[in-house]
């Protein structure tokens, strides 16, 4: 019964949320039906995300020998895709875990100049270290154009905001993604802990300095974790010309109701040994000392069935900015409105476009 129960579980939390994500995310339908028939639990999730995007690999390098860098472009986003969710609740297999993560990296990293437009490695120094962002400008672009910075939440990446990001791109503005703290390819090097926004603001530094980017049109989109962290970058830089908050929270008084992977994704990414040291680690996560900083317009974008941060905590964000705010909730969305995720996802594109 009890393991009835755990399966039940998991199937839930797969079809009403991870489902939903991974189509939003550029994962590849077929794939996800492939898996669910290997998996019936976590511990067989990492595995089966992994042969996914081995096959993908495999296929890659077959079309790069034939001569097809579009093809091999395309299943080298596909497998590190595949790779991302298949390590991303890997927490009971840490070696697997980091094993899937450097094979995610290295499979984009291939992807990066086979894509159209191309991605350009950027490594931004931050703190004695470097962030791995990658940069992308829309195709035939003249001067400087606008630019969106496109922040990860607490268990996405620069590689798994491709869909966004080509969005972005669609609609005429450059495109930059990166891991930060605790993030990605960036979490062997530091950890998630308060201040994040820090790394936005190096980056923002970055970006104002290209010859290729407009400094006074550079807007920032946070998912998830990442809109709390947006919201605090622009209250700090007065030069961010938009923000949009992507399923975000004004703080972390959800932490006792989120669902155990998203808890368990705390832990991961602050390197802490409960949930008690982690949440110390995140400090007073609040907007409350600082959002009545910001000074540009901000679009808040969440769904009513978010089981992670609950719609009141975008409730809270709009009413402290006042007329900087525009809210719009969708009465079905889960979280980062998912399951509606182009409806959601052009809104956000045709909005930062048309403010920047």
């Amino acid at each position: 019964m009890a393991a009835a129960a755990v399966e039940d579980s998991f199937n839930e939390e797969v079809f009403n949320y991870w489902i939903p994500r991974l189509g939003a995310d550029g994962v590849d339908a077929n794939d996800v039906v492939e898996v669910r028939k290997k998996a019936t639990g976590w511990g067989d999730w990492a595995d089966a995300w992994a042969a996914a995007g081995d096959t993908h690999r495999k296929t890659a390098a077959e079309r790069i020998a034939g001569g097809h860098r579009i093809s091999a472009g395309e299943l080298l986003v596909r497998a590190s895709l595949c790779y991302h969710v298949g390590q991303v609740v890997a927490f009971h297999a840490p070696a697997q875990k980091a094993e899937l993560q450097a094979r995610k990296v290295a499979a984009f990293r291939a992807a990066a100049p086979l894509l159209l437009p191309p991605a350009e490695r950027v490594d931004v120094p931050y703190r004695g270290h470097t962030l791995p962002g990658y940069l992308r400008l829309p195709a035939g672009a003249g001067g400087r154009v606008a630019c969106a910075l496109l922040v990860p939440g607490l268990d996405s990446t620069k590689e798994d905001f491709i869909t966004v990001a080509e969005m972005c791109l669609r609609r005429g503005l450059a495109a930059f993604v990166f891991d930060g703290p605790g993030q990605g390819e960036f979490h062997a090097a530091m950890k998630l802990a308060e201040g994040y926004e820090s790394a936005i603001a190096a980056v923002f530094d970055m970006l104002a300095a290209r010859p290729e980017i407009d400094p006074k049109r550079i807007g920032l989109l946070g998912r998830s974790l990442g809109g709390f962290y947006i919201i605090r970058a622009a209250a700090a830089n007065p030069r961010v010309a938009a923000a949009v908050v992507f399923g975000g929270a004004f703080d972390l008084s959800d932490w006792p109701t989120m669902p155990e992977t998203i808890r368990g994704g705390f832990r991961f990414a602050t390197g802490s040994a409960s949930e008690a040291e982690a949440r110390q680690k995140m400090g007073e996560a609040s907007l409350a000392d600082c959002i009545g900083r910001v000074r540009c317009p901000v679009l808040i974008v969440h769904g009513r069935r978010d089981a992670i941060f609950k719609a009141p905590q975008a409730s809270r964000i709009a009413d402290a900015l006042g007329s900087r705010a525009t809210l719009v909730v969708d009465e079905d969305g889960v979280h980062c409105c998912h399951n509606h995720a182009f409806q959601y996802r052009s809104l956000m594109a045709d909005w930062l476009a048309k403010t920047l």
